[in-house]
């Protein structure tokens, strides 16, 4: 059990289905991405009252799209599917706050600390770590905005249970793991802070403040 003083933590949880083994999704970063994830969700399980888990799955409004509804890839990679009692919402943009009573739950919850995976870095993971910490759904100090009081929140991306695939822009191909250590700094220290599953799992066993 995590010790009584733990802050109240929630993993949000983001789009881990099947249909990002298909094309055009390939070339991925984050190797140990699965095991992590995998880790994650174990250690949130484990930690007792203070721990939440939140899953957001993308339904896409595209047919073609391998996240549409009607298609086999919408599902939810085994490794990360839900367990009774987890909350579930699904989305059809790339903000896991937008249109699904998200923000407002991490606010009843009363989260000082909002922890962020899952896929992708550059899409919907960014979007959404960007929003939180606009939309201040955590009282956070990142970027600054705290000034003048003792912001005791943060907000979380973990950088190995997170990935990005491969993109071609203007005739450059771009890997995805140039990309996902891209986009990881841009969002560290302005709307986040970036840890790794190891630092996120030591937090939750010391019920770091």
């Amino acid at each position: 059990m995590a010790p009584a003083s733990s802050p109240v933590t929630a993993l949000l949880l983001i789009d881990v289905q099947e249909g990002f083994r298909e094309p055009p999704f390939t070339g991925w970063s984050t190797p140990d991405f699965e095991a992590n994830v995998t880790r994650l969700l174990a250690a949130f399980r484990a930690a007792g009252e203070n721990a939440h888990v939140i899953h957001v799955h993308h339904h896409s409004r595209t047919e073609a799209s391998t996240l549409h509804p009607s298609r086999p890839g919408v599902r939810v990679s085994a490794y990360a599917a839900p367990r009774p009692g987890e909350v579930v919402r699904t989305k059809d943009v790339n903000s896991a706050l937008v249109g699904t009573g998200v923000e407002q739950l991490i606010r009843d919850l009363g989260v000082e600390r909002l922890v962020i995976a899952g896929l992708t870095t550059g899409h919907c993971v960014s979007t959404t770590a960007r929003m939180a910490s606009n939309l201040r759904v955590v009282d956070h100090p990142h970027g600054g905005v705290a000034a003048g009081h003792d912001a005791r929140g943060e907000i979380v991306v973990v950088s190995d249970a997170t990935a990005m695939y491969d993109h071609e822009y203007e005739g450059e191909h771009i890997r995805g793991d140039t990309l996902h250590r891209l986009h990881l700094a841009t969002l560290h220290g302005e709307f986040c802070v970036v840890r790794n599953t190891e630092e996120v799992v030591g937090l939750l066993s010391k019920g770091a403040p």
